[in-house]
């Protein structure tokens, strides 16, 4: 047996198979939310920290300590696609059906084939099930298989996720591990290509458990920041109808009353007044106050303080940008349109222009004097 050679990366990855066999366990046992998830995501834990721990033992020497029939590890790729499968649709609700089973055939048909080897019986035909040209054959059967779940887990995830009620945290957790599993299918389809092509550096089956490990860590990340993504638990959006469904204005009416108010605030100015309400300003339309709230919320997606304020930093731009003002204080400027205090008017301006009330004034003053000079 060769001398144990830890590095800072088996350390690493021997901490992250530790890790997937903790959270495995935890997984296991947890009663919160949806089991069969949970259970499900345990078992690809359980998985990839038992494929971590193997990878190690064999970096390091210790391979030779365990029976040959752990060599269906190297196979178990072949699984961990379906199984992401598996576990998406069980967070969106779906029921796992009894042709859903065929997507393990795959592996099924790789245990068979390798079955000889896990239990040290070489049989005469041996030599001729894994020569070399039945080797390639083999590998790119197994790398097309998880390169195509790559692809079909984002397929899934786009196709599923405008139907379904999950939230957007947990969409996100979902594509995050489908990446790790697409980084992993990747690496491993770029690690029997330099295997078959180049010289092989360990570094290259490095990268193959690089994505496991990745997956296992933000897992337990995530279950300790946000554990209710790993829950499983879907939250269903409350079905409301429509804000204004039982309102009598129409469309056209809408569009009427508009046009009467844009013209009212910019000829009338009532924004000024700082203590202007919505009933107050909905009285002087001679509409509801029912009826306002539709209209700009429908036609301008803004609420009253928003539509409000939009007039409001409009007058304040207007009065900034007189020479006659340019020592007028702030504040000064914020009351004379309709502001009740600076902090309001400040937060407004910035929001509007991009800027504050002394800055727009400075650069519109400055600009204009500017042109005066070259004029």
């Amino acid at each position: 047996m060769q001398q144990p050679s830890l590095d800072h990366w088996t350390v690493i990855f021997l901490l992250a198979g530790a890790q997937g066999l903790f959270l495995a366990t935890v997984l296991f046992f947890q009663k919160k939310g949806n089991t069969q998830a949970n259970r499900l995501l345990g078992v690809i834990m359980l998985l990839f920290g038992i494929s971590l721990l193997y990878y190690v033992a064999y970096w390091t020497g210790y391979i030779t300590l365990l029976p040959s029939a752990l060599q269906v590890i190297f196979i178990l790729p072949l699984v961990f696609g379906p199984l992401f499968l598996f576990y998406f649709k069980l967070l969106y609700q779906e029921k796992l059906r009894t042709q859903d089973t065929w997507h393990l055939l795959p592996f099924a048909v790789y245990f068979v084939f390798n079955f000889p080897r896990y239990i040290s019986w070489e049989p005469a035909w041996a030599e001729t099930l894994y020569s070399d040209s039945t080797y390639v054959v083999r590998v790119i059967l197994f790398n097309g298989q998880t390169l195509a779940y790559a692809l079909y887990l984002f397929f899934y995830l786009k196709k599923q996720y405008t139907a379904s009620s999950l939230s957007s945290a947990q969409y996100r957790w979902m594509k995050k591990a489908a990446f790790c599993y697409a980084g992993f299918a990747v690496s491993l389809a770029m690690y029997y290509v330099l295997y078959l092509t180049i010289d092989f550096d360990i570094t290259h089956d490095y990268a193959v458990s690089f994505f496991m490990a990745g997956f296992i860590y933000l897992a337990g990340y995530l279950g300790y920041r946000q554990p209710e993504i790993l829950s499983g638990q879907v939250t269903k959006p409350k079905k409301t109808a429509p804000k204004y469904a039982k309102s009598s204005l129409t469309p056209t009416e809408a569009t009427f009353h508009l046009k009467n108010i844009i013209r009212y605030m910019k000829e009338e100015q009532p924004f000024l007044d700082c203590e202007l309400k919505m009933d107050d300003l909905a009285q002087q339309l001679n509409l509801s106050k029912h009826a306002f709230s539709q209209i700009i919320n429908d036609k301008l997606q803004q609420n009253f303080a928003d539509f409000i304020n939009h007039y409001r930093v409009e007058e304040a731009q207007r009065l900034l940008a007189k020479p006659v003002n340019r020592q007028e204080k702030i504040i000064s400027i914020a009351y004379d349109a309709g502001f009740r205090n600076k902090a309001s008017f400040y937060n407004a301006f910035k929001k509007r222009t991009g800027v504050s009330p002394t800055q727009y004034r400075d650069r519109i003053l400055s600009a204009r004097e500017q042109k005066k000079r070259i004029a």
